[in-house]
């Protein structure tokens, strides 16, 4: 019923956008050959402005074809499996650049749980939900050819307002809170009680200053390339520059106690 639908409608929606005609027998909710096509309800696709998607529609064929598009389909999935995998991965080789013998597993708990819970969800939600809203422009911009971006002046201006907000808002006031607040709950005596974001932000007060500095000379820059770069690659492109983030933070804080 629904391929008919499909084909009397003359088109299918992929990720929430209308697409190319649907072909006359319409196997398995796409084109013959071409798997992972996902068909949604037709009005949705009003919703999502051309160039302002986060998911975007491509056509695949077998299994490799799922595999290099994956992130442009499934950019939150995406997202959740590269910051644990890349958090946890950070960790345990700054820990063997130190030189230790045995792998400190309650130290990379905290780093795997940080990543999972923070780097994978929150900061999905803070990047793509929050700062596009903040910043109207944002998606876009970031979707434009490069040739576009050097003539739009509203887009660069909110790319200027999400490093700002990146660095002196997000990582100054909830990163490292959370950070710290996390490492006080797993590396301490295991007592949750209601000292435990004081005592977390106590260690972060110490080193507020010299965190800050580590962070805003690798993320400024960083950022600048992040938020220019098309939507869908936002976050991957940001754990890759971050997985040299986190041996940082893994070094200068990880053993801490």
């Amino acid at each position: 019923m629904l391929c008919a639908a499909a084909r009397r409608s003359g088109r299918h929606l992929v990720s929430g956008r209308s697409s190319a005609q649907v072909p006359e027998q319409c196997p398995r909710l796409g084109i013959p050959g071409r798997r992972g096509y996902r068909v949604s309800r037709p009005h949705r696709a009003a919703e999502v402005p051309k160039g302002e998607s986060v998911s975007v529609e491509v056509e695949y064929s077998g299994l490799w074809g799922a595999v290099v598009t994956f992130p442009k389909r499934r950019p939150f999935a995406t997202n959740i499996i590269v910051a644990t995998v890349k958090t946890s991965v950070a960790d345990l080789i700054v820990q063997k650049a130190e030189g230790k013998k045995e792998i400190d597993w309650s130290r990379n708990a905290v780093f795997t749980g940080f990543g999972f819970a923070y780097l994978g969800i929150v900061q999905w939600f803070i990047y793509v939900t929050v700062f596009t809203r903040l910043c109207p422009h944002a998606i876009r911009f970031s979707n434009l050819p490069w040739k576009d971006k050097l003539k739009d002046r509203a887009g660069q201006i909110d790319l200027v307002k999400q490093t700002c907000l990146d660095n002196f808002v997000h990582y100054t006031f909830i990163y490292f809170p959370v950070f710290y607040t996390l490492k006080e709950m797993m590396q301490g005596d295991g007592t949750l009680d209601s000292g435990l974001v004081q005592r977390g932000l106590a260690k972060y007060w110490k080193n507020i200053v010299t965190d800050n500095i580590y962070m805003w000379s690798l993320w400024v820059p960083g950022d600048l390339i992040v938020y220019a770069v098309p939507i869908w690659m936002r976050l991957p492109l940001n754990h890759g520059i971050s997985l040299v983030w986190t041996m940082i933070l893994s070094y200068v804080r990880g053993s801490e106690k």
